[in-house]
């Protein structure tokens, strides 16, 4: 049986609403059996919320219009005890996301309280030759994966938001001059930080384009990547153009691009399984256009 974990959104502005949060939340009480409850971390009480969601101010370090703006480190208040229940393991999702399996296996990563996985980077990813060599050349240069999809557990000690909280306030250089969350949870977790598995929750835009023409359409037919897509729990559209709503514009058969050089068909056959359930999901945003900004709130 899968064990009890949290999960946790946040959000402020007016880019997302209601609609987004209770999307997530119904998929993720209908498909993950584990699910002890789910923390709304906000920058105000929302109307509208379903009820089994309990909302959170954003506590008072990370309530700062500078946090909100570039770099998104008002993210980073998902972590603190003032929002996460105590004991559990935790799994955060951006409000950009697709639940469509069981939330449980991203947190059943999470094995003890230092444990701490987010969406990998490219190349070799939080590998061991990526460890080899951070290690080696110490140059600062940390291996950074994205915050779309995190799985952590509420006891880690130290925590995060305290402690990046704490040397932001007391001016520490190294802290001061980091400014984007995703930096700063790979920063915090040097050298234990692992990836999410793409058996448990993936970018669109890495998992269906590709920057090698036809790649996209070749890798739908491997039955190892068919086995592994049925089992994905959570799709995230990072990316400003591959949100929801771009896509909900496209015919069967058009291409998808990202605008970072990854193309791919957006067809049942490309995509496999996950089609009819990604194109169910993206029909109902046609009607609510967004404005063209990319972050969680």
């Amino acid at each position: 049986m899968t064990p009890p974990f949290v999960l946790l959104l946040a959000i402020w502005g007016t880019r997302y609403g209601p609609s987004d949060v209770n999307g997530i939340v119904q998929a993720a009480y209908r498909l993950s059996p584990g699910l002890h409850s789910v923390v709304l971390v906000t920058d105000r009480t929302r109307d509208g919320i379903d009820a089994r969601v309990r909302q959170v101010a954003f506590p008072a370090d990370y309530d700062r219009a500078e946090f909100f703006g570039r770099g998104y480190r008002s993210k980073l208040a998902v972590f603190s005890p003032q929002v996460v229940p105590p004991g559990l393991p935790c799994v955060f999702l951006d409000l950009d996301t697709v639940v469509i399996g069981d939330l449980g296996r991203i947190a059943a990563l999470v094995q003890g309280p230092d444990d701490l996985f987010m969406l990998p980077p490219g190349g070799l990813g939080f590998g061991a030759l990526r460890r080899v060599r951070d290690r080696v050349k110490g140059d600062g240069k940390f291996p950074v994966g994205n915050s779309s999809i995190l799985a952590f557990h509420a006891d880690a000690a130290p925590n995060l938001a305290e402690t990046y909280a704490s040397r932001f306030g007391a001016g520490d250089t190294e802290a001061t001059r980091m400014v984007i969350d995703d930096v700063i949870i790979a920063w915090f977790g040097r050298g234990r930080v692992k990836g999410v598995p793409t058996s448990c929750g993936v970018m669109f835009r890495r998992e269906f384009l590709s920057r090698v023409p036809g790649w996209a359409w070749f890798k739908a037919w491997l039955p190892g990547v068919q086995r592994r897509r049925s089992q994905i729990a959570a799709v995230t559209f990072n990316g400003v153009a591959v949100k929801p709503e771009q896509l909900a514009t496209l015919a069967e058969g058009d291409t998808v691009s990202d605008g970072r050089g990854r193309s791919g068909p957006w067809t049942r056959r490309a995509i496999g399984p996950l089609w009819s359930h990604l194109q169910a999901t993206v029909q109902p945003t046609a009607a609510s256009p967004r404005p063209c900004e990319d972050h969680p709130g």
